[in-house]
Protein backbone atom coordinates (compact mmCIF):
# COMPACT_ATOMS: atom_id res chain seq x y z
CA UNK A 1 0.00 0.00 0.00
CA UNK A 2 3.02 2.28 -0.26
CA UNK A 3 1.65 3.72 -3.48
CA UNK A 4 -1.01 5.51 -1.40
CA UNK A 5 1.77 7.65 0.08
CA UNK A 6 3.25 8.45 -3.34
CA UNK A 7 2.91 12.18 -4.05
CA UNK A 8 2.37 11.63 -7.77
CA UNK A 9 -0.40 9.12 -7.05
CA UNK A 10 -2.09 11.68 -4.80
CA UNK A 11 -1.72 14.26 -7.55
CA UNK A 12 -3.46 11.90 -9.98
CA UNK A 13 -6.34 11.47 -7.51
CA UNK A 14 -6.57 15.23 -6.96
CA UNK A 15 -6.71 15.99 -10.67
CA UNK A 16 -9.24 13.23 -11.22
CA UNK A 17 -11.44 14.84 -8.59
CA UNK A 18 -11.09 18.13 -10.47
CA UNK A 19 -12.39 16.41 -13.58
CA UNK A 20 -15.34 15.19 -11.53
CA UNK A 21 -15.97 18.78 -10.44
CA UNK A 22 -15.98 19.85 -14.08
CA UNK A 23 -18.42 17.06 -14.86
CA UNK A 24 -20.65 18.15 -11.95
CA UNK A 25 -20.63 21.71 -13.27
CA UNK A 26 -21.43 20.49 -16.81
CA UNK A 27 -18.32 22.24 -18.09
CA UNK A 28 -16.13 19.25 -18.96
CA UNK A 29 -15.23 19.63 -22.64
CA UNK A 30 -14.74 15.96 -23.58
CA UNK A 31 -16.25 12.55 -22.82
CA UNK A 32 -14.95 10.17 -20.17
CA UNK A 33 -14.22 7.68 -22.92
CA UNK A 34 -11.83 10.13 -24.56
CA UNK A 35 -10.27 10.96 -21.18
CA UNK A 36 -9.64 7.25 -20.60
CA UNK A 37 -8.26 6.86 -24.13
CA UNK A 38 -5.86 9.78 -23.69
CA UNK A 39 -4.70 8.50 -20.30
CA UNK A 40 -4.05 4.99 -21.65
CA UNK A 41 -2.22 6.46 -24.66
CA UNK A 42 -0.02 8.59 -22.38
CA UNK A 43 0.78 5.66 -20.08
CA UNK A 44 1.70 3.36 -22.98
CA UNK A 45 3.79 6.05 -24.67
CA UNK A 46 5.76 6.78 -21.52
CA UNK A 47 6.33 3.06 -20.97
CA UNK A 48 7.70 2.86 -24.52
CA UNK A 49 10.06 5.75 -23.80
CA UNK A 50 11.25 4.09 -20.60
CA UNK A 51 11.70 0.79 -22.43
CA UNK A 52 13.80 2.42 -25.12
CA UNK A 53 16.09 3.85 -22.46
CA UNK A 54 16.51 0.47 -20.75
CA UNK A 55 20.00 -0.88 -21.32
CA UNK A 56 20.50 -3.67 -18.79
CA UNK A 57 18.65 -6.31 -16.83
CA UNK A 58 18.50 -4.29 -13.63
CA UNK A 59 16.91 -1.42 -15.50
CA UNK A 60 14.44 -3.89 -16.97
CA UNK A 61 13.40 -4.99 -13.49
CA UNK A 62 12.89 -1.35 -12.46
CA UNK A 63 10.92 -0.75 -15.64
CA UNK A 64 8.55 -3.61 -14.80
CA UNK A 65 7.80 -1.97 -11.46
CA UNK A 66 7.51 1.51 -12.95
CA UNK A 67 4.09 3.16 -12.79
CA UNK A 68 3.94 6.27 -15.03
CA UNK A 69 1.89 8.54 -12.80
CA UNK A 70 3.48 11.57 -14.46
CA UNK A 71 1.97 10.62 -17.81
CA UNK A 72 -1.51 10.62 -16.28
CA UNK A 73 -0.83 13.93 -14.50
CA UNK A 74 0.28 15.47 -17.79
CA UNK A 75 -2.82 14.18 -19.56
CA UNK A 76 -5.22 15.49 -16.92
CA UNK A 77 -3.43 18.85 -16.91
CA UNK A 78 -3.77 19.17 -20.69
CA UNK A 79 -7.46 18.24 -20.52
CA UNK A 80 -8.13 20.82 -17.82
CA UNK A 81 -6.23 23.68 -19.43
CA UNK A 82 -6.54 23.27 -23.23
CA UNK A 83 -9.49 23.18 -25.60
CA UNK A 84 -9.21 21.76 -29.11
CA UNK A 85 -11.26 21.36 -32.29
CA UNK A 86 -9.52 18.36 -33.88
CA UNK A 87 -9.39 14.90 -32.29
CA UNK A 88 -5.68 14.38 -32.97
CA UNK A 89 -4.46 17.54 -31.23
CA UNK A 90 -4.36 16.19 -27.63
CA UNK A 91 -2.51 13.06 -28.75
CA UNK A 92 0.20 15.19 -30.38
CA UNK A 93 0.44 17.52 -27.39
CA UNK A 94 0.72 14.63 -24.93
CA UNK A 95 3.42 13.03 -27.10
CA UNK A 96 5.50 16.20 -27.31
CA UNK A 97 5.04 17.03 -23.62
CA UNK A 98 6.27 13.57 -22.56
CA UNK A 99 9.17 13.65 -25.03
CA UNK A 100 10.43 16.98 -23.69
CA UNK A 101 10.16 15.63 -20.14
CA UNK A 102 12.41 12.74 -21.11
CA UNK A 103 14.85 14.32 -23.54
CA UNK A 104 14.85 18.13 -23.12
CA UNK A 105 17.08 18.01 -20.06
CA UNK A 106 19.26 20.72 -18.57
CA UNK A 107 21.13 19.83 -15.42
CA UNK A 108 19.92 16.21 -15.84
CA UNK A 109 16.25 17.14 -15.39
CA UNK A 110 13.51 18.63 -17.54
CA UNK A 111 12.88 22.35 -17.10
CA UNK A 112 9.26 22.83 -18.20
CA UNK A 113 6.11 21.65 -16.51
CA UNK A 114 4.77 19.22 -19.16
CA UNK A 115 1.21 20.59 -19.12
CA UNK A 116 2.41 24.17 -19.41
CA UNK A 117 4.76 23.12 -22.21
CA UNK A 118 1.76 21.60 -24.00
CA UNK A 119 -0.23 24.84 -23.68
CA UNK A 120 2.58 26.84 -25.27
CA UNK A 121 2.99 24.31 -28.08
CA UNK A 122 -0.76 24.37 -28.70
CA UNK A 123 -0.57 28.14 -29.15
CA UNK A 124 2.38 27.85 -31.52
CA UNK A 125 1.32 24.87 -33.65
CA UNK A 126 -2.47 24.71 -33.58
CA UNK A 127 -3.85 28.14 -32.67
CA UNK A 128 -6.74 28.94 -32.97
CA UNK A 129 -7.80 25.27 -33.26
CA UNK A 130 -6.31 24.72 -29.82
CA UNK A 131 -6.04 27.30 -27.09
CA UNK A 132 -6.06 27.64 -23.30
CA UNK A 133 -9.44 27.46 -21.60
CA UNK A 134 -9.89 28.19 -17.94
CA UNK A 135 -13.57 27.88 -17.19
CA UNK A 136 -13.96 24.10 -17.11
CA UNK A 137 -14.14 23.92 -13.36
CA UNK A 138 -16.74 26.63 -12.98
CA UNK A 139 -16.53 29.68 -10.75
CA UNK A 140 -18.28 28.49 -7.61
CA UNK A 141 -16.55 29.46 -4.41
CA UNK A 142 -16.94 26.05 -2.81
CA UNK A 143 -15.03 24.35 -5.63
CA UNK A 144 -12.20 26.82 -5.14
CA UNK A 145 -12.08 25.85 -1.48
CA UNK A 146 -12.02 22.16 -2.37
CA UNK A 147 -9.17 22.64 -4.84
CA UNK A 148 -7.22 24.73 -2.35
CA UNK A 149 -7.51 22.02 0.30
CA UNK A 150 -6.72 19.20 -2.13
CA UNK A 151 -3.69 20.79 -3.74
CA UNK A 152 -2.25 23.21 -1.20
CA UNK A 153 -2.61 21.18 1.97
CA UNK A 154 -2.13 17.63 0.73
CA UNK A 155 0.62 18.24 -1.83
CA UNK A 156 2.43 21.56 -1.52
CA UNK A 157 3.11 21.24 2.17
CA UNK A 158 4.70 17.81 1.67
CA UNK A 159 6.93 18.98 -1.17
CA UNK A 160 7.74 22.35 0.46
CA UNK A 161 6.35 24.55 -2.31
CA UNK A 162 3.94 26.82 -0.39
CA UNK A 163 6.30 29.78 -0.76
CA UNK A 164 5.76 30.03 -4.53
CA UNK A 165 1.98 30.59 -4.66
CA UNK A 166 2.08 33.00 -1.71
CA UNK A 167 4.88 35.18 -3.09
CA UNK A 168 3.53 35.00 -6.65
CA UNK A 169 0.04 36.10 -5.60
CA UNK A 170 1.27 39.05 -3.56
CA UNK A 171 3.77 40.15 -6.21
CA UNK A 172 1.27 39.74 -9.06
CA UNK A 173 -1.35 41.84 -7.29
CA UNK A 174 1.17 44.56 -6.43
CA UNK A 175 2.74 44.70 -9.90
CA UNK A 176 -0.59 44.71 -11.74
CA UNK A 177 -1.81 47.56 -9.53
CA UNK A 178 1.40 49.54 -9.99
CA UNK A 179 1.95 48.90 -13.71
CA UNK A 180 -1.44 48.21 -15.28
CA UNK A 181 -3.58 50.08 -12.79
CA UNK A 182 -1.68 53.34 -13.32
CA UNK A 183 -1.45 53.06 -17.11
CA UNK A 184 -4.84 51.67 -18.17
CA UNK A 185 -7.83 53.83 -17.21
CA UNK A 186 -10.24 50.93 -17.76
CA UNK A 187 -8.44 48.63 -15.34
CA UNK A 188 -10.37 47.92 -12.16
CA UNK A 189 -8.73 46.41 -9.13
CA UNK A 190 -11.89 44.68 -7.92
CA UNK A 191 -12.40 43.04 -11.32
CA UNK A 192 -8.77 41.94 -11.43
CA UNK A 193 -9.07 40.23 -8.05
CA UNK A 194 -11.98 38.09 -9.25
CA UNK A 195 -9.57 35.77 -11.08
CA UNK A 196 -8.16 34.71 -7.73
CA UNK A 197 -11.57 33.27 -6.87
CA UNK A 198 -11.77 31.10 -9.98
CA UNK A 199 -10.94 27.45 -9.58
CA UNK A 200 -8.95 27.24 -12.80
CA UNK A 201 -6.60 30.02 -11.73
CA UNK A 202 -6.05 28.18 -8.46
CA UNK A 203 -5.19 25.02 -10.42
CA UNK A 204 -2.61 27.02 -12.39
CA UNK A 205 -1.28 28.57 -9.21
CA UNK A 206 -1.02 25.36 -7.21
CA UNK A 207 -0.35 22.78 -9.92
CA UNK A 208 1.66 24.20 -12.82
CA UNK A 209 3.49 26.96 -11.00
CA UNK A 210 4.68 24.70 -8.17
CA UNK A 211 6.00 21.67 -10.06
CA UNK A 212 8.66 20.21 -7.70
CA UNK A 213 10.94 19.19 -10.59
CA UNK A 214 10.94 22.54 -12.40
CA UNK A 215 11.19 24.80 -9.34
CA UNK A 216 13.98 25.29 -6.77
CA UNK A 217 13.98 23.62 -3.36
CA UNK A 218 15.10 26.46 -1.10
CA UNK A 219 12.45 28.91 0.07
CA UNK A 220 14.55 31.93 -0.88
CA UNK A 221 15.00 30.76 -4.47
CA UNK A 222 11.33 29.82 -4.62
CA UNK A 223 10.44 33.38 -3.64
CA UNK A 224 12.77 34.80 -6.30
CA UNK A 225 11.33 32.45 -8.91
CA UNK A 226 7.77 33.42 -8.00
CA UNK A 227 8.69 37.10 -8.18
CA UNK A 228 10.25 36.52 -11.61
CA UNK A 229 7.09 34.84 -12.95
CA UNK A 230 4.92 37.65 -11.59
CA UNK A 231 7.21 40.30 -13.12
CA UNK A 232 7.21 38.62 -16.55
CA UNK A 233 3.43 38.23 -16.38
CA UNK A 234 2.84 41.86 -15.45
CA UNK A 235 5.23 42.95 -18.21
CA UNK A 236 3.38 40.88 -20.82
CA UNK A 237 0.06 42.31 -19.61
CA UNK A 238 1.49 45.82 -19.97
CA UNK A 239 3.07 45.32 -23.40
CA UNK A 240 0.40 43.18 -25.05
CA UNK A 241 -2.64 43.88 -22.80
CA UNK A 242 -3.88 41.25 -20.33
CA UNK A 243 -4.54 37.91 -22.01
CA UNK A 244 -5.20 34.46 -20.64
CA UNK A 245 -2.17 32.92 -22.30
CA UNK A 246 0.15 35.41 -20.60
CA UNK A 247 -0.06 33.21 -17.50
CA UNK A 248 1.41 30.24 -19.34
CA UNK A 249 3.95 32.29 -21.30
CA UNK A 250 5.27 33.88 -18.11
CA UNK A 251 5.82 30.50 -16.48
CA UNK A 252 7.32 29.06 -19.67
CA UNK A 253 9.90 31.84 -20.03
CA UNK A 254 10.70 32.01 -16.32
CA UNK A 255 11.23 28.24 -16.13
CA UNK A 256 13.83 28.51 -18.89
CA UNK A 257 15.51 31.64 -17.56
CA UNK A 258 15.83 30.54 -13.94
CA UNK A 259 17.51 27.14 -14.50
CA UNK A 260 21.14 28.21 -13.75
CA UNK A 261 20.09 29.73 -10.43
CA UNK A 262 19.10 26.41 -8.85
CA UNK A 263 20.88 23.71 -10.87
CA UNK A 264 24.53 22.97 -11.49
CA UNK A 265 25.14 23.11 -15.23
CA UNK A 266 27.91 21.49 -17.22
CA UNK A 267 29.37 23.10 -20.35
CA UNK A 268 26.96 21.21 -22.63
CA UNK A 269 24.08 22.29 -20.41
CA UNK A 270 25.00 25.95 -20.87
CA UNK A 271 24.83 25.58 -24.65
CA UNK A 272 21.40 23.96 -24.42
CA UNK A 273 20.33 26.62 -21.92
CA UNK A 274 21.18 29.49 -24.28
CA UNK A 275 19.42 27.78 -27.19
CA UNK A 276 16.29 26.98 -25.15
CA UNK A 277 16.15 30.51 -23.72
CA UNK A 278 16.44 32.04 -27.19
CA UNK A 279 13.72 29.76 -28.59
CA UNK A 280 11.50 30.50 -25.60
CA UNK A 281 11.83 34.23 -26.22
CA UNK A 282 10.98 33.82 -29.91
CA UNK A 283 7.94 31.68 -29.13
CA UNK A 284 6.61 34.25 -26.67
CA UNK A 285 6.90 36.98 -29.31
CA UNK A 286 5.21 34.83 -31.94
CA UNK A 287 2.32 33.85 -29.66
CA UNK A 288 1.86 37.38 -28.39
CA UNK A 289 1.23 38.56 -31.96
CA UNK A 290 -1.78 36.23 -32.31
CA UNK A 291 -5.15 37.88 -32.54
CA UNK A 292 -6.65 37.02 -29.14
CA UNK A 293 -10.01 35.40 -28.65
CA UNK A 294 -12.12 36.48 -25.74
CA UNK A 295 -12.01 34.43 -22.56
CA UNK A 296 -13.09 35.21 -19.07
CA UNK A 297 -11.03 34.07 -16.12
Amino acid sequence: MNFLKNIQFQQVINLFLLLLIAQYNNTLQISWLLILTLAIFAVLFELIIVNLSTNNQQSTINYQLYIPYSAIITTFGIILMIGWLKWYIPFILITLALLQKKYLLIGKKHIFNPSNFAVVLALVIFYPKALPIIGQLGHQGYTAIIVTILLAVSILYRVNRLTIPIVFSLAYIALEWLIIGHSNPTWEFSHFLTKFYTTSFIVYLLFMLTDPITTPESNLKQAIFALLVATVLASLDYIYTPRVWNLFLALFFSSALFVPFYRKLEKADWIKYIIVLAISTILIIVISKHTPHYFSM
